[in-house]
């Protein structure tokens, strides 16, 4: 596992007519990129809730179309945080009453018993709570007494569906109306590819209750005046067509690029993207380095994120499968190769490898992040520290494992420029981690094993 692992994907549909279910199938595959390894949806039914779901991507666990028709329903793309990576521990998890999907990481749910999964502890948290207690109360302790990023869906058996957000807004998540329907995803432009408009993005602490296509509950019900929503999700996670509370992603990455060749500009004959999330940082660094820019690097159709292999030779073939190279493009020019990140470096390292074979005169690595130094606990499971290029080396350092001829990465304050909020998690880069009890990296360690 190279790459950084993606979070999950939630979406939910209410709507006062029945609609088809392929609805929620079809908001979950345009969130494909935010979990690959499972896929389900949940609906009620005659008073119980029923739950359809599988290992494996979108297209895979519902390979034909459901011939159903629901008024509420909700759908998850999972890749595991933590847990492991198995059909029972696939999202809507729950049982006929109550089911639960999120996106993001319980930080402190071992502290409650013992679970397989944060999801589980969600799950049962919520089922034994709202026997004697009501849905904004029950919402209410649990962000009370709960650390860590969390974006979450609860499907009830009788049809209300439950979204809420954390405190400290590490995770997005939006609503929307589509024909008569609301509808709810971890991000905009999936509702507006569907055909629908996006209502608002829901505010941290923000909890909504809906049923058959109305809202009966939407209020802010913890104070925190501290917000930390991820940079990753401007940086790499979400499609460059989302908009984040009200910042644009791909003009944050344009801006990123344009603010890695003001700071640290490299001379070189044309600029090429690791693709695809990296597009729109090379895209602003030609623009403002006036170097032209080129897309050498082919990344095959088939090609699928490497993390969802299953041992490391697999990971290593798909890393040797992943990219082609137009050598007619590079052959004997001064390459700046732009990068969104750099977690271990095994993708780098074997793009340069290609690159050089092809002919390239020189290799200049820009990264448009900073460097990676921690693991996450609220959503992302990057490897543990050591494993982390960047942990104890210097950009020299690093350019000389990797075989570049240099390598820079952005500050932590360039970044915060660049995306053009300061009310952004960078835990991953400076070790600070914004949760609720103030662990600090070392306890966080060896709570994780990372």
């Amino acid at each position: 596992m190279d790459s950084i692992r993606d979070k999950c994907g939630v979406f939910a549909v209410s709507s006062p007519k029945e609609v088809n279910i392929q609805l929620v199938v079809e908001g979950i595959r345009l969130l494909q990129h935010r979990g690959q390894e499972s896929a389900g949806i949940a609906y009620a039914e005659n008073g119980e809730i029923l739950t359809i779901k599988g290992s494996g991507l979108v297209d895979e666990v519902f390979k034909e179309n459901l011939n159903k028709f629901i008024k509420n329903g909700i759908g998850h793309v999972r890749y595991s945080t933590s847990g492991k990576s198995s059909i029972e521990e696939a999202q809507p998890l729950g049982d006929s009453k109550i089911v639960v999907a999120f996106n993001g990481t319980i930080s402190n749910y071992y502290q409650f018993g013992s679970f397989r999964v944060d999801t589980e502890f969600i799950y049962k948290f919520f089922k034994q709570k709202l026997a004697f207690r009501s849905i904004p109360d029950t919402v209410k302790e649990f962000m009370k007494v709960v650390d860590g990023g969390y974006s979450v869906a609860i499907l009830l058996n009788d049809e209300e569906i439950v979204v809420f957000r954390d405190p400290k807004g590490f995770h997005p998540v939006v609503l929307g109306f589509l024909e008569g329907s609301l509808i709810v995803s971890s991000e905009d432009s999936v509702i507006r590819q569907l055909g629908g408009s996006v209502l608002k993005h829901i505010l941290p602490s923000e909890m909504i209750i809906m049923k058959n296509g109305k809202i009966l509950y939407d209020k802010v019900i913890y104070e925190e005046k501290n917000y930390a929503t991820c940079s990753f999700e401007y940086i790499y996670f979400a499609r460059p067509d989302s908009n984040i509370d009200g910042h644009s992603v791909y003009l944050a990455r344009i801006r990123l690029g344009e603010l890695l060749a003001e700071k640290h500009p490299a001379n070189g004959d044309i600029v090429v993207p690791v693709p695809d999330s990296s597009r729109p940082i090379a895209l602003g660094f030609s623009r403002k380095s006036h170097i032209p820019l080129e897309e050498p690097l082919v990344r095959t159709i088939s090609s699928v994120r490497s993390f969802i292999m299953p041992t490391q030779d697999k990971r290593n073939e798909v890393l040797e499968e992943k990219f082609g190279v137009v050598a007619d493009a590079v052959r004997g020019k001064r390459i700046v190769l732009i990068d969104d990140s750099i977690v271990r470096g095994n993708t780098m390292k074997r793009i340069i490898t290609m690159l050089r074979k092809a002919g390239a005169k020189e290799i200049h690595v820009r990264i448009g992040s900073p460097m990676i130094k921690y693991p996450c606990y609220m959503g992302i499971d990057f490897p543990k520290r050591e494993e982390l290029i960047a942990h104890n080396k210097s950009e020299k350092e690093i350019g000389n494992e990797l075989n570049a001829d240099s390598i820079e990465f952005l500050s932590v304050e360039e970044m915060l420029q660049g995306i053009g909020r300061r009310d952004l998690c960078n835990a991953c880069f400076s070790g600070i981690y914004p949760l609720k009890f103030n662990y600090n990296s070392t306890e966080l360690e060896r709570i994780f094993g990372k």
